[in-house]
């Protein structure tokens, strides 16, 4: 493996997403101002809606992902990549056009009827722009991946700056102003995969066929995403249903606070898949252990963080201020989402253990399940259900930790516990003290894990010398 090469495509996927992230933190703070709950909660809902557009490839894109990964432009069958991303636009305009058509005939609000109406086309330009940058990704280009999401952002960054310059405060134009960032995106993957297009298609029976196999491949990973999805997807379903759009909106912003971390820290497992698929399997159970115990020792840092954030997100949207409430419970999603992304499904994915993703993740969305339903209909109480999630969260991402180190045939050490141990620690903390008051506190407990591990963390250090020099 390249580390230098890693590195770099690493610093771009940071940049990349620092872009992203930033402009969602603008977007985050202002348009909720800007729209008031009730608009806002459609806007989330649109979100809420295109997390789940992965269901209408039904593996494609992650059956090609699969493959197709550590193959270089050179060596790729692009006429099959084309066939299939043919086949793909095909079957999902069908999709397409059924949804758009409920939207305009279903018994929605008219304000319901038209995120449904900008999802179906947005759904569609995002699995095509998605299919295109997994087999960038595949080939190891990640920069132009990277770079796609960049226009994306950027484009929908300055519409969106002009709507609210010109203080726009419904929320139809903004979802438009998503979709156009989405054709954007999909325009620019489209060019720098020409070759695959002018590499032309197979019979339309070999490209049925191609296209079968990869769902084939891809499907599991397919329900295994959903179903990671549906943890908290559950949850917040539920709560439109039952307390409505404004309950829904407040605990969506917490939840996309939240998730802004998580897209960061997304980039790292984006860019080490291709390079592990390529490595030898005695370096890939070093990069695990370096990854596995650099992340306890890392991830719990960003507690820290928490009272900035409260103090500051509380001063500019008071009428948050019930959601920054849950913030605190719902904050260690970056922890255990983060790892269970980096550590957990990456090295599922190289290991080629989709089956047993897939029966975590199932057993994990089931649990969220029943707690959800419970939650709701016999506690009656969101904060119930959101600390019964986190708690899942946890345990999956130890569990699939534990199942890796054992297929790996790697040692355990005491670093996994004990980041369970702070996390359990920071959400106590952060509901008996203000927030500033708890990241004063956390930051004294860190610190004593820090010199209670010391030893780890120069054993972790000296492990990621070795493997870049062993470059």
């Amino acid at each position: 493996m390249n580390f230098k090469k890693v590195l770099k495509d690493i610093a771009l996927a940071f940049l990349s997403q620092g872009i992203s992230t930033l402009s969602s933190i603008v977007l985050s703070l202002v348009l909720p101002k800007l729209l008031g709950v009730r608009e806002y909660g459609y806007w989330q809902l649109l979100i809420f809606y295109m997390s789940y557009a992965g269901f209408m490839h039904f593996g494609l894109n992650d059956g090609l992902y699969l493959e197709k990964g550590g193959q270089t432009r050179g060596k790729i069958d692009k006429k099959s990549v084309n066939s299939q991303f043919m086949v793909g636009l095909l079957f999902q305009g069908i999709i397409a056009v059924g949804v758009f058509i409920t939207a305009l005939i279903g018994p929605f609000e008219e304000e319901r009827a038209f995120v449904l109406a900008i999802f179906s086309v947005t759904f569609l330009l995002t699995n095509a722009s998605t299919l295109l940058g997994f087999v960038f990704q595949a080939m190891n280009e990640t920069p132009l991946f990277s770079l796609s999401c960049v226009i994306e952002t950027l484009s929908l960054f300055a519409i969106f700056v002009a709507l609210m310059i010109a203080r726009v405060n419904v929320v139809e134009p903004y979802l438009v102003a998503y979709l156009i960032s989405k054709v954007f995106r999909l325009a620019y993957c489209v060019f720098h995969a020409k070759d695959f297009i002018k590499a032309g298609l197979y019979s339309p029976k070999e490209c049925v066929a191609l296209s079968i196999h990869s769902i084939n491949i891809g499907i599991k990973l397919m329900i295994s995403n959903i179903m990671s999805q549906l943890i908290l997807g559950c949850v917040r379903f539920f709560i439109d249903a039952n307390w409505g759009i404004e309950v829904f909106s407040i605990v969506s912003f917490s939840i996309s606070i939240a998730s802004l971390f998580l897209t960061f820290l997304s980039q790292v497992s984006m860019v080490f898949f291709p390079n592990l698929k390529q490595t030898s399997e005695d370096n890939l159970k070093k990069v695990f252990l370096v990854m596995r115990d650099g992340l306890d020792v890392m991830l719990p840092a960003i507690y820290v963080l928490f009272g900035p954030i409260v103090v500051i997100l509380t001063a500019w949207l008071p009428q948050y201020a019930k959601s920054l409430e849950l913030f605190s419970i719902l904050f260690p999603i970056c922890v255990f989402d983060g790892k269970m992304d980096i550590v957990g499904t990456t090295f599922f994915k190289v290991l080629r253990q989709e089956k047993q993703l897939l029966k975590i993740n199932i057993v994990a969305f089931a649990t969220s399940a029943v707690i959800t339903i419970a939650g709701t209909y016999v506690f009656h109480s969101v904060e119930f259900t959101l600390t019964g999630v986190m708690l899942i969260l946890g345990i999956r991402s130890t569990y699939s930790e534990l199942k890796i180190t054992k297929i790996l045939g790697v040692e355990t050490t005491r670093l996994g516990f004990m980041a369970l141990v702070l996390s359990a620690a920071f959400v106590v903390i952060a509901q008996v003290a203000s927030p500033l008051a708890a990241s004063l506190a956390f930051c004294i407990i860190y610190l004593a894990y820090l010199c209670l591990n010391k030893k780890h963390l120069q054993s972790i250090l000296q492990a990621a010398s070795k493997l870049k020099k062993a470059a």
